[in-house]
C-alpha cells in the first residue's frame, strides 16, 4: 500500500495544458493583429470618409452631444501628426507576429515558443499603451468632454490588460512544473527517434 502512494500523488505530465494556453494565446495574437490593421489603415488615410465620421459621432450626439464632423476630423489629423496610429499600429503588429508565432511553438510543445510569446506581449504592452496616450490626448483636446474621450481611456486600459494576460499566459507554461514535463517528455522522444536513426 506505501510503494502506491507516491504514484498517487505523482506530478503527471500536462499538454493539455499548454495547448489549451497555446490556443488562446494564438486567439489573442488575432485580436492584436485586428487592432493592428485598423490603425495601420487610419494612418494611411489622411481624412476619414463622411460615412466613417457619421457612424463613430452618431452614438454621442444622440446621448445629446453636438460632435461636428470637423471636430473628428481635426481629432483625426491630430492623431496622424503625432504618429498615434502608427506607433500603435506596428508595436501591435509586432508583437501580435511574435505571439502568433509562439503560441505555434508552444502547440508543438517548444518551451521557446512561450520566451516568444512573453516578448511579443511586452512589444505589445509598452507600444500600445503608448499609442493609447496619444489618442487619448488628442481625443482630449479636440473631442472635449465626448464621451469618445472616455472610450479612448479605456481602449488604452483593456490594450495594457490584454497584453499583460498574453504575458501572464504565456509564462504559466514555463513555470508550472506539469508543463515542464510535458516538455521533456515531448522533447526526450525526439531526441531518441533522432538517436535510433
Amino acid at each position: 500500500m506505501d510503494e502506491e502512494k507516491p504514484d498517487m500523488f505523482a506530478i503527471r505530465p500536462d499538454r493539455k495544458g499548454v495547448k489549451t494556453v497555446a490556443i488562446l494565446l494564438l486567439l489573442g495574437s488575432l485580436f492584436f493583429g485586428v487592432l493592428a490593421y485598423t490603425d495601420l489603415t487610419n494612418a494611411n488615410s489622411e481624412e476619414l470618409s463622411q460615412a466613417q465620421i457619421e457612424t463613430l459621432i452618431n452614438v454621442p450626439n444622440q446621448q445629446g452631444e453636438n460632435l461636428s464632423m470637423e471636430q473628428y476630423q481635426d481629432f483625426h489629423k491630430e492623431i496622424n501628426e503625432s504618429n498615434g496610429y502608427l506607433i500603435r499600429g506596428i508595436a501591435l503588429g509586432i508583437g501580435s507576429a511574435f505571439v502568433f508565432i509562439g503560441s505555434i511553438l508552444l502547440f508543438g510543445m517548444k518551451p521557446i515558443g512561450g520566451k516568444i510569446a512573453i516578448v511579443g506581449s511586452g512589444i505589445t504592452f509598452v507600444g500600445g499603451i503608448y499609442g493609447c496616450m496619444i489618442v487619448y490626448d488628442a481625443a482630449k483636446e479636440h473631442l472635449l468632454e465626448s464621451m469618445l474621450v472616455q472610450t479612448h481611456e479605456i481602449t488604452g486600459y483593456l490594450c495594457g490588460v490584454c497584453a499583460f494576460l498574453c504575458g501572464a499566459m504565456a509564462l504559466l507554461p514555463l513555470i508550472n512544473a506539469r508543463a515542464k514535463l510535458a516538455f521533456n517528455e515531448a522533447n526526450s522522444v525526439k531526441l531518441v527517434q533522432d538517436e535510433s536513426e
